[in-house]
């Protein structure tokens, strides 16, 4: 089973080396799932509209969309290089 990611191991840059910082990533869940279901009655209505038009699937499958990537997230490193600076983000 696939699980979200539960922190964000964040590398910036600080002289010689890093500072690592171990950042709650769960704690993003429930404000996700709250805008979620305050956007979810404007979505329906939407839907409701382009129902005729054929175009209500991908509107309704937004949520669903976005919850699989947030899920498929766990796993995911970013190196991030600019000139001289460079930052890593470790999705754990």
């Amino acid at each position: 089973m696939n699980w979200p990611p539960l922190l964000l191991h964040l590398k910036v840059p600080s002289g010689d080396g890093f500072i690592g910082l171990w950042l709650p990533w769960f704690l993003i869940y429930p404000v996700l799932l709250l805008l979620m279901l305050i956007a979810l009655p404007v979505v329906i209505i939407m839907a409701i509209i382009l129902v005729p038009a054929g175009r209500a699937k991908p509107l309704m499958m937004a949520g669903p969309y976005v919850w699989r990537l947030l899920f498929a997230m766990r796993g995911l490193k970013l190196d991030i290089q600019t000139g001289n600076r460079k930052m890593m983000f470790d999705f754990i």
